[in-house]
């Protein structure tokens, strides 16, 4: 199966983590922690279906991550059909133990994100 252009990974924007960690745990069930490595929470649904998400600071907007396997590939491409990149390939953890992103936002101006493991 192709791993390429699905959405993975959605970052819910948070200004009060304890707040928006005991509203998704306590409506949803959802598990919320730390991120290691990072200033994010993790929210993973108790079932283990569907995409994974983030509580993040850095965010104003939600951003829906698109996995690919060549993100510089992907940047390029973005650029040629009037796309704007905001954030280059940027590891994810201290030593990219969990993969790479990068934001940019699309002819519209949605913000997005993309995400590789490697």
């Amino acid at each position: 199966m192709n791993d390429e252009s699905y959405i993975c990974h959605i970052i819910i924007p948070s200004k009060h983590f304890q707040t928006a960690k005991n509203f998704y745990e306590k409506v949803f069930g959802w598990k919320v922690e730390q991120q290691p490595g990072t200033t994010s929470l993790d929210v993973l649904p108790p079932s283990g279906k569907g995409i994974s998400a983030e509580l993040n600071s850095e965010e104003q907007v939600v951003v829906p991550s698109i996995s690919t396997s060549n993100i510089a590939a992907k940047l390029k491409l973005i650029e040629q059909f009037g796309g704007k990149i905001f954030k280059n390939k940027t590891p994810v953890g201290e030593e990219a133990e969990y993969g790479h992103f990068a934001l940019f936002e699309d002819p519209d101006g949605n913000k997005m994100c993309l995400y590789s493991e490697e």
